[in-house]
C-alpha cells in the first residue's frame, strides 16, 4: 500500500495537480459504503457492438476526472501492459497496449469454468461424479481414494491428488504436498493437476473441444474482437501427464467482455449464455484461504473491503486481471507481457481498484454521453507475398533450446513454438518478417541457390536466436 500511495502521489505530480488539491479530491471522492445501488439504478446496463464506446468524460458515469486520471496515472507505473476499465458496460477509462493478445496464465481456469457452467446447464456435465465413474487415470496411476475425488473438487481444487502437471511453476512443485497426505475435499491446494483433469474432462464429456466452445458460446456472442482459435493451444508434458494445460493469449479489451458478461450474471443483451445460477456458484467462495479471501470454482473472491462489494477476480500469473465489482457495476482488466518479462503483482492492482473505486463522487447523469473509443492501431503486414515466395518457408528449423515449425495456413504463413503457441508471421520483406502478438522480428536466410537455410528470430531481450532448417 505505502508504495502505491507513492506511486499516486507521483502520478499527480506528473499530472500536474497540485498536491494538496489532489489529495482533497481524493479524500472527498466516494468511499466503498456507499449506496452504490442507488447510484447505478439511474443507469441501465450497456453493451458494446463490434467496437467499445465510452464515457465522454468521467463525470458522465459519476467519476472524479483528476482522481481517476492519478488512479491510472499511477497504475500504468506498476510494469505492466495495459489497464481497461469498465463501468456498467462502457469505457471509463484505459491505458497502455488494450489490443495485443498475450497469454492469460492461469485466468484460462475461469474461462473454464464459465464453459463448465454451460455444460451443467446442458445436462453434459454432472460435477459429482468421479473421477473413477468417469475413467479418468494418469501415467502414474490414481489410487482408488484418488479416484474418488468428484468434479466439483477439481472445480475447488481440493481433489487430494497430488502428482506432477503440465505447465506446473517452481512453486507449485516445491509446495506439492506428499501423495496421499489429505483426502478428496479435505484440503486446499492450488494445483494444476485439477485445473489440466478438467481440460479432458470437459471435452470426454460434451465430445466437443474447449477452445472451439469458447469460440462459438462465449468469444462470438460476446462480440470479442481480437480472438481468434490460432490464439489458443494446448501445452502438454507426455513424459508426465495425460493432461495438457490448455493456453489462451487475449487482449484487455476482450477479457473485458468476458467479465462484462459475468457482471451481467451470465446475460449478453437477450442471451443467457451462462446459467445465472452458475455464475453466481462459481464465484462465491467454497474455500476460505488463510491469507483472507476464498476461492470458488476457478475464481478467486476478496475479504474486507471488496468483500462487501462481492467482488471476484479472474487471476493469472504475472499480473493477468479480470476483477468485477457487482455493487459498483465495474469490470477492470490488467495485462502484463510476460513473454516480454513484465510482471506485476495483484496486490498493487487491487490498491489501483481501490483508487478507482473511491474515485466516483455520484450517480451518472441521467442519459450519459456516449462516444466511439479509441481504435489502436494494429500492427501488420507491409508487403504482400505470392505463392511461390511463401512456399520457400515452412519447415523444421532446429535451435540449440528447441525447434521450431513454419507452416502454411488458411491465414498465411505462421511459426509455431512449442512452449509459446503459435503466431502469424506478417511480411515486412519477402525475409523480414513480424511476429504477431509477440511484435519481435523473424528474418530468413537463403544460401546463392536461393533456398532457405535457416532464420533468425528476435528475444524479448533483443539479441537473436538462430536455429538451422532442417533437411528431410
Amino acid at each position: 500500500m505505502a508504495a502505491f500511495s507513492r506511486l499516486l502521489r507521483r502520478a499527480t505530480v506528473a499530472l500536474g495537480l497540485v498536491a494538496s488539491l489532489a489529495v482533497a479530491s481524493i479524500a472527498h471522492a466516494s468511499d466503498m459504503t456507499v449506496d452504490w445501488p442507488a447510484w447505478n439504478a439511474a443507469s441501465p446496463p450497456i453493451f458494446p457492438g463490434e467496437t467499445w464506446q465510452r464515457y465522454a468524460s468521467p463525470e458522465e458515469a459519476g467519476w472524479s476526472s483528476a482522481s481517476l486520471d492519478a488512479a491510472m496515472e499511477a497504475g500504468s507505473q506498476l510494469g505492466g501492459d495495459a489497464l481497461f476499465v469498465v463501468y456498467n458496460g462502457a469505457v471509463l477509462a484505459e491505458w497502455g497496449q488494450i489490443a495485443r493478445r498475450m497469454n492469460v496464465h492461469s485466468v484460462r481456469k475461469s474461462l473454464m469454468s464459465a464453459l463448465y457452467g454451460i455444460a451443467v446447464g446442458e445436462g453434459k456435465v454432472d460435477i459429482s461424479a468421479s473421477l473413477g465413474t468417469l475413467g479418468i487415470d494418469e501415467i502414474t496411476p490414481l489410487t482408488e481414494i484418488e479416484k474418488s475425488a468428484t468434479v466439483a473438487d477439481l472445480l475447488e481444487t481440493r481433489s487430494g491428488i497430488y502428482l506432477p502437471a503440465a505447465y506446473e511453476t517452481r512453486s507449485m512443485k516445491r509446495g506439492r504436498p506428499e501423495r496421499g497426505s489429505h483426502a478428496p475435499g479435505s484440503f486446499w491446494y492450488y494445483n494444476n493437476w485439477d485445473f489440466n483433469a478438467l481440460g479432458t474432462i470437459y471435452n470426454q464429456q460434451t465430445g466437443s473441444d474447449l477452445f472451439r466452445d469458447f469460440e462459438t458460446r462465449l468469444a462470438r456472442p460476446t462480440g470479442m474482437q481480437d480472438f481468434s482459435l490460432r490464439h489458443t493451444f494446448y501445452r502438454g508434458d507426455p513424459d508426465v501427464s495425460h493432461h495438457p494445460a490448455y493456453l489462451y493469449r487475449l487482449t484487455a479489451r476482450d477479457m473485458a467482455r468476458f467479465g462484462l458478461l459475468f457482471l451481467n450474471e451470465g446475460r449478453w443483451r437477450d442471451s443467457q449464455l451462462i446459467p445465472a445460477d452458475w455464475v453466481a456458484e462459481s464465484t462465491r467462495a467454497h474455500v476460505q484461504r488463510e491469507r483472507g479471501g476464498g476461492y470458488g470454482y476457478m475464481w478467486w473472491t476478496f475479504a474486507r473491503r471488496l468483500e462487501e462489494l462481492g467482488t471476484y477476480a479472474a487471476l493469472g500469473n504475472g499480473g493477468q486481471t479480470i476483477i468485477i465489482v457487482p455493487a459498483a457495476r465495474l469490470v477492470l482488466v490488467h495485462k502484463a507481457n510476460t513473454a516480454d518479462g513484465h510482471r506485476v503483482e495483484t496486490g498493487d492492482i487491487v490498491e489501483v481498484l481501490v483508487a478507482i473505486l473511491k474515485a466516483r463522487t455520484g450517480p451518472p447523469a441521467a442519459t450519459p454521453k456516449l462516444v466511439p473509443a479509441v481504435q489502436p492501431v494494429i500492427p501488420g503486414a507491409t508487403v504482400e507475398l505470392g505463392p511461390e515466395q511463401q512456399s520457400r518457408l515452412p519447415g523444421a528449423y532446429k535451435g540449440r533450446r528447441a525447434t521450431i515449425h513454419v507452416v502454411e495456413t488458411k491465414d498465411g504463413i505462421e511459426i509455431a513454438d512449442p512452449r509459446l503457441g503459435q503466431f502469424r508471421l506478417l511480411a515486412q520483406s519477402d525475409t523480414r518478417f513480424l511476429i504477431e502478438d509477440l511484435e519481435r522480428e523473424a528474418v530468413f536466410t537463403a544460401n546463392e541457390a536461393g533456398e532457405v537455410i535457416g532464420v533468425s528470430v528476435e528475444n524479448r531481450r533483443g539479441g537473436w536466436t538462430d536455429l538451422e532448417r532442417v533437411r528431410n
